[in-house]
């Protein structure tokens, strides 16, 4: 960890590490409980208080000891073979095109849901080694080529989710209809995309076998979630600072929802200031699904069919603000759930008639 990032939120994510090999359950709870103790540093947001944190932690050692599961820490992946230097970027690439996004349309279905365009274009991909805060897991920084597609302008809501779903897992209950659904693991969000192709008359792009495996059809045009690459693209938004409007920290609330504003609890979408490309709540509010593995940089973008654990990204109401940065990011299991966690929509560029 680097010197920026203060000793209780390094320590804590450091013990998330280890919580996400856990079985779902235990896990949870105990990443919660931790959350609570170290006052709001958790990757799970969750309103336990700070008693409930204390019991948790006090139980680790004999989860650690009866879990059953490999416990695996990835604090410092080693640089690929031929790979550069944190920070290095030859012939530095072109920035991502900083024109503002064009909004299009989603097919006219019952619940139709708006998309952004987002150009295509090449980035640089992770932190510099001396940005505020950063993870060793975010570099080194690599070229990253991302093809045109369409983003929802902010995550799926509780109202979306109801109608194509059946259900709201959503937390807290009451009247919340347009805010992000959480309390969904990766399958269910890949399960969300599925329906909504169907019912908007485009192919599915996965392939869900069992609960545990799922394929990726690339050359269907349905709905699916971004790879790693194509969200943290999007939410730069041609920007190379820490955040995707700058580098201010005192800036962030005008942005995003998280532990300094939030009151401990997500809320309606799209009332934040968007980044350039029209997008909202790209940071907080509820942290994002990708598609990918969550692997050592640089990966190809979510070629794998299945992995132990899928990719985080934007950080939650419940998070402080370090965990918010464009580049940061967290690994959790596919199956498991969080009142911290949503995602948001993807799909290829329509063709033009």
């Amino acid at each position: 960890m680097s010197s920026g990032k203060p000793v209780a939120t390094a320590a804590f994510q450091s013990l998330l590490r280890r919580l996400d090999y856990l079985p779902g359950g235990l896990g949870m709870a105990l990443g919660l409980g931790a959350g609570a103790l170290l006052g709001g540093g958790v990757a799970l947001a969750s309103p336990l208080v700070a008693v409930g944190g204390f019991v948790a932690l006090l139980g680790l050692a004999v989860a650690l000891a009866f879990s059953g599961e490999p416990i695996t820490v990835i604090d410092s992946p080693a640089e690929p073979e031929g790979g550069r230097g944190v920070g290095e970027a030859p012939n530095a690439p072109p920035a991502a095109p900083a024109m503002e996004a064009i909004p299009v349309l989603a097919p006219p279905i019952a619940g139709e849901v708006a998309m952004v365009s987002i150009p295509g274009g090449t980035f640089l991909m992770g932190s510099p080694d001396d940005e505020a805060g950063r993870g060793n897991d975010e570099g080194p920084v690599h070229e990253q080529r991302i093809a045109a597609f369409e983003c929802m302008p902010h995550p799926v809501t509780r109202r979306l989710y109801r109608e194509w779903m059946g259900k709201d897992p959503g937390w807290p209950e009451g009247e919340a209809d347009e805010r992000p659904v959480n309390n969904v693991s990766w399958y269910d969000a890949l399960a969300f995309c599925n329906e909504l192709s169907k019912r908007a008359g485009l192919a599915p792009c996965y392939r869900l076998d069992a609960p545990s495996r799922a394929e990726w059809d690339q050359a269907a045009n349905g709905y699916r979630l971004p790879t790693e690459a194509e969200w943290e693209y999007a939410c730069r938004a041609g920007s190379r600072t820490r955040y995707s409007f700058g580098d201010d920290q005192r800036q962030l609330a005008e942005h995003a929802w998280y532990a300094d504003n939030s009151g401990n609890v997500p809320h309606p979408v799209g009332q934040k200031e968007p980044n350039r490309w029209g997008l909202h709540d790209m940071h907080g509010n509820v942290w994002e699904w990708c598609w990918s593995d969550y692997e050592p940089y640089p990966s190809k973008a979510g070629d794998r069919p299945i992995g132990a654990t899928r990719v985080l990204r934007g950080g939650s109401f419940g998070n402080p603000a370090v965990f918010l940065r464009s580049a940061y990011r967290v690994r959790f299991r596919p199956e498991n759930r969080g009142q911290g966690i949503g995602f948001r929509c993807v799909r290829g560029p329509r063709r033009q008639p």
